[in-house]
């Protein structure tokens, strides 16, 4: 076991608690519009400190404006719709399993881009994901009852794959870090201009609403930067690609959502029925298998 595979395993466990930190937020009657803004403007100040100390503080140079602007946006969707998921009362078990619906954009994202071209193996894997994703939302065929629970998480999948594409576009003079922390500055702006939207179609206070923080949830908030954002993030920024592959990082990451579920079951006593754990196994499996496909695609 090489420090690489250590990291992967300890930024896997760092993501693992996001859906329990927003938990414990939701139940001291905190929204996730307000948890998703301190989350970033504490990621900000941790990542900021960071720069500072290296003496990698700049400012944003012109011509790769419009990709912080685009990448800030999408990581704000992508960070409001899997935290929302909570707000609306979907089990962390079946939010999280929905989130990594994500390798079924990104298929779509590659073929659409004309970066990969999706062959019949491909698309049954796809097929297979969707099939998950039926099973895990609880939808019924014969009365079919779409919410906010189950549309989130979903959005929240596609967001994720757009912005781990764009992550991959990157400015290649920024560290990923300085990437992460100019996403942070874009995206708080976005989120504001989001939460004015969303408070005219929502009466949801758990979604919308604004409170003043506490001593306590201000540490919690912190915690929840600190040890399920920048850390993670940061650990996987040191990954060696020849000490572990990409897609072994892929697969290591995975188990993400199995201790979210794990953490489901001892912390808040959530279970969902047998059915919705084959789906989420389903979508594992899914994932999994692109990983591998991909894998393949890169060494022909």
């Amino acid at each position: 076991m090489n420090r690489s595979f250590v990291y992967v395993v300890l930024a896997a466990v760092g993501f693992s608690f996001i859906l329990v930190f927003s938990t414990v937020l939701k139940n001291l009657g905190m929204s996730s519009f307000e948890q998703l803004f301190f989350r970033l403007g504490f990621g900000f100040l941790i990542l900021f400190a960071v720069m500072l100390a290296r003496r990698r503080l700049h400012l944003v140079k012109r011509k790769v404006l419009p990709f912080f602007m685009v990448i800030g946006c999408t990581y704000a969707l992508f960070g409001l719709s899997g935290l929302s998921a909570i707000a609306f009362g979907t089990p962390i078990p079946v939010s999280v399993a929905l989130v990594y619906t994500q390798p079924i954009f990104t298929a779509v994202i590659s073929q659409a881009t004309g970066k990969e071209k999706v062959s019949g193996s491909k698309t049954a894997v796809v097929l297979f994901g969707v099939a998950g994703a039926f099973l895990v939302s609880g939808i019924q065929t014969t009365n079919p009852q779409i919410t906010p629970g189950i549309v989130f998480p979903i959005l929240a999948g596609f967001f994720y794959a757009i912005y781990l594409w764009l992550k991959r576009q990157a400015p290649s003079e920024y560290a990923p870090y300085q990437t992460l922390f100019y996403t942070f500055i874009f995206s708080i702006p976005f989120l504001l201009l989001f939460w004015i939207v969303f408070r005219n179609f929502s009466a949801n206070q758990l979604f919308v609403g604004i409170i003043l923080p506490d001593g306590w949830q201000l540490i919690v908030l912190f915690a929840f930067t600190l040890f399920s954002t920048v850390l993670p993030y940061g650990l996987l920024n040191y990954v060696k690609v020849d000490e572990v592959s990409p897609t072994t990082e892929g697969l290591l990451l995975l188990g993400d959502p199995l201790l979210h579920t794990l953490w489901a079951t001892l912390l808040f006593r959530q279970f969902i029925s047998e059915i919705q754990y084959l789906g989420a196994a389903v979508i594992l499996v899914s994932a999994a298998l692109h990983l591998r496909l991909s894998a393949k695609a890169l060494k022909h």
